[in-house]
């Protein structure tokens, strides 16, 4: 198993994971033999990298903390729920909490479970994506912290709705490369817009209506809207802004490359405490797999490994040998990963 950009992808290989369309259906299922026109496809859909299988009988899995079903039923919802607020119409908080309730179950069904895949992503499809892996995030760093199973579930709703504000920006605003000072006081607005859509639903509490109106505030004051300092910034906000910013950071966007796993968590660690709390940052980096599955690593024995396989307990790799095809390993002692190669 590999994570290759889609130039170096062949006709001998098979997609590793499912392609979803903005609203959840499965455009390719896992497994699919990716022929040249399926390549053209996916990069006239604005995909650069896939994981993919070299052999057709590999089992390892990239689908991440949740399983697909669950991606694709979160997609729908949340596609669902950003026509309903274009309409006018009351959210489906019951579809909402249905999916949640999924996504949830998922995450804490195990224990040592990490963020452990490099996300697929395209400009057209990223707040879906965004949104979902910015509440799978927060439930993990909400474990962490030892937040009960209810304070879980408040989280994970505001967090998957954190962005539902943006809705009424001006699609041009979503991807340009340099924005206007007009522009960016447009972008700001998102967080009242998806107060006031948040607090009058029956059903959410005000700390969810607060994440999507706080989780751009920092610890020193310069967030926004009201400039919050702190203490004054509540916990399910702090978690929401870190896992928002450190989504965006390992994300490709038009305007900039995207960072690896382990740069982002340096960069976060420098803006701390200063942006960020260090008790959220230190439940962040419990969270997330410094060395994703698909990263290409060079071991303390000179070669290198592709990760297979990683929780909080272990990292199975796969040597890269030309000769010998690969061998699965077990990271331990004797053999520990001195840095990431791709």
């Amino acid at each position: 198993m590999r994570y290759l950009p889609l130039e170096e992808i062949n006709e001998e290989m098979f997609l590793a994971h499912a392609i979803f369309s903005n609203d959840g259906k499965i455009l390719l299922n896992k497994g699919t033999r990716l022929t040249p026109s399926y390549v053209r496809r996916l990069r006239d859909m604005h995909y650069s990298y896939l994981y993919v299988y070299e052999r057709k009988d590999e089992k390892w899995d990239c689908t991440g903390p949740i399983s697909d079903n669950i991606r694709s039923e979160a997609m729908g919802v949340l596609w669902n729920s950003l026509i309903s607020v274009i309409e006018r119409r009351a959210l489906n908080t019951q579809q909402i909490t249905f999916v949640l309730e999924g996504i949830l179950r998922d995450v804490l069904q195990r224990q040592d479970g990490l963020f452990d895949i490099i996300d697929i992503k395209t400009p057209d499809n990223y707040i879906y994506n965004h949104s979902i892996n910015v509440c799978i995030l927060s439930i993990l760093m909400g474990r962490q912290l030892k937040l009960e199973r209810d304070q879980l579930k408040e989280l994970a709703i505001g967090a998957f709705l954190h962005d539902l504000g943006k809705v009424y920006l001006k699609s041009s605003l979503k991807k340009l490369e340099e924005l206007s000072t007009q522009d960016i006081a447009q972008i700001k607005q998102h967080t009242k817009k998806g107060l006031d859509i948040l607090r009058t639903t029956p059903g959410f509490t005000i700390k969810i209506a607060n994440i999507a109106y706080q989780h751009h505030e920092r610890e020193d004051g310069s967030g926004y809207p009201l400039g919050l300092i702190g203490e004054d910034i509540p916990l399910y906000s702090k978690i929401v802004a870190l896992a928002d910013s450190y989504d965006a950071m390992v994300s490709k966007r038009i305007y900039r490359e995207s960072l690896w796993n382990d740069q982002v968590l340096i960069e976060l660690e420098k803006e701390t405490p200063r942006k960020y709390d260090p008790e959220v940052v230190s439940a962040l980096r419990q969270s997330v797999a410094v060395y994703p599955i698909g990263s290409i690593v060079q071991l303390s024995d000179g070669q290198s490994a592709v990760v297979v396989e990683v929780s909080s307990s272990k990292t199975v790799l796969q040597y890269l040998e030309v000769s010998a095809g690969f061998s699965e390993v077990r990271a331990d002692l004797e053999t520990k990963i001195e840095k990431r190669l791709a």
